[in-house]
């Protein structure tokens, strides 16, 4: 079978297999966060832009919804087309949309950067097939009830098409518990690291039902070794037409990318095979030390004004040597003259940035300043 090409001989290392949405890479060591509101909305260019803004790497732009009830909101239909090309245009970012049945996979493929396949289709296949042959990159969402080989039977499908830019998404399973829309499979992201090559990402939106736990479903994604997050996100998640309970704001999708990054940079190897792919391993590598560092002074400050309260000094030097020695052990590719320097530059950033100090009189903490 074509899936089984894709089979690593080991379990699978970041970057083996990669499928590009417009520029955006799956399955290297970036966590792209594809956002947006579920459906197209009449205001959905602006719902774009503030999704853009607030770090997401590629749209939700789905035009075509399909709902448990006839009653609910459908989708914006032909008429959100129009939407779709003006929010790519304005944000830069790749679009991707859900066909429902063969006739859309034609009238979205002008439109859109890559195909969805929704839980419901996951078994359409003549839908899997269409959704092949255009050469669009397709993320297909795992059946709420599915096993692990009826998904790969699904994305077979597709490749047998001769198409193997496929995504693999976990959105949640149906299970006996009611509290959660879904029940997040995380264990299939290692699961599947053995059985396929492909990438894997996440949607902890459609798995939870309820905004406040989508972060942590996501942050656990990440993790296990997810390769990207499909998020909802709405300005107004209590105006959505469609599933806004489980919307983040976009302020929480600034929140939730920093996140990522900090954590991605740690969990997940980085193989660079070229310039460019070195190059934005250094990007997620150095925005993750930038939160790090944003982080503890944050702590250095609340510290400090403990300290000045409390009338005790505010710089402790064989505290600080301690965290030197520390980081000198656990960077051993750096030079310990190295990691001391970096170091040391953090710790006088840090605490000359604190309002505690600021405000010292301490001739210590004075001539630090004005080093």
């Amino acid at each position: 079978m074509i899936i089984e090409q894709l089979v690593p001989s080991s379990p699978r290392t970041v970057g083996a297999h990669r499928v590009r949405i417009g520029d955006v890479a799956f399955g290297d060591d970036r966590i792209p966060i594809i956002a947006g509101p579920c459906a197209v909305e009449p205001d959905y260019i602006e719902h774009a832009q503030v999704a853009a803004a607030a770090g997401a790497s590629a749209l939700r732009g789905c035009v075509f919804k399909p709902r448990t009830h006839p009653a609910s909101f459908q989708g914006a239909g032909m008429k959100g087309l129009e939407l779709l090309d003006e929010a790519r245009r304005l944000t830069g970012l790749p679009v991707l949309a859900e066909p429902l049945e063969v006739a859309d996979v034609e009238r979205l493929r002008p439109h859109v950067d890559a195909l969805l396949i929704g839980t419901r289709s996951m078994h359409n296949t003549p839908l899997l097939r269409a959704a092949g042959r255009t050469a669009l990159p397709v993320v297909v969402k795992r059946g709420m009830s599915a096993t692990y080989d009826e998904w790969l039977a699904a994305a077979e499908y597709v490749a047998e098409s001769g198409n193997d830019q496929i995504i693999l998404c976990e959105r949640g399973i149906r299970t006996f518990e009611t509290a959660t829309r879904n029940t997040l499979d995380v264990s299939a992201i290692a699961v599947l690291r053995e059985k396929t090559d492909l990438p894997i990402i996440v949607d902890p939106s459609h798995a939870t039902g309820r905004g406040a736990w989508v972060a942590p479903l996501a942050l656990a994604a990440v993790a296990a070794g997810a390769d990207g997050l499909l998020i909802e996100c709405h300005p107004s998640p209590q105006h959505a037409l469609c599933d806004g309970a489980q919307a983040i704001t976009p302020a929480e999708l600034t929140a939730l990318t920093r996140a990522v990054q900090m954590l991605s940079a740690s969990v997940r190897p980085s193989l660079p095979r070229s310039v460019d792919d070195a190059r934005h391993s250094l990007d997620a590598i150095d925005s993750a030390i930038a939160g790090l560092i944003d982080r503890r002074a944050r702590v250095v400050d609340a510290l400090t004004r403990v300290k000045q309260e409390l009338g005790v000094p505010l710089r402790d030097r064989g505290r600080e040597q301690d965290v030197i020695s520390r980081v000198q052990q656990r960077a051993p590719s750096l030079h310990p003259d190295a990691a001391a320097l970096v170091m040391r530059a953090v710790i006088e950033a840090c605490l000359t940035s604190s309002s505690a100090f600021q405000a010292s009189d301490d001739v210590d903490l004075m001539v630090a300043r004005v080093r």
